[in-house]
């Protein structure tokens, strides 16, 4: 029951094709780690390039808001705990 016929082995890419695409992805999805998600999600701008489109700002803030959340989670534990030991 199988409704595709074997490829010809001419029309498959070679050993040789398939490791070049694998390192063309990999180094671009290290460059975008680097140039655009550091910098946008963590506020790490190791390049620069960050800076220069405005993600860096953008990370900045949102380490900011989760550390203000930290900190009111924790006020909200401590507040809660303190009618029951009273």
């Amino acid at each position: 029951m199988f409704n595709a016929q074997r490829p010809n082995l001419d029309d498959l890419p070679t050993n040789r094709q398939l490791i070049r695409a694998t390192l063309v992805a990999a180094i671009s999805a290290s460059a975008l780690l680097v140039a655009v998600i550091l910098p946008s999600e963590y506020g790490v701008d190791p390049t620069g390039a960050g800076r220069a489109l405005g993600l860096t700002q953008m990370g900045e803030i949102k380490v900011q808001l989760a550390e203000e959340t930290a900190q009111n989670a924790a006020a909200d534990a401590v507040a809660a705990q303190a009618p029951a030991l009273a």
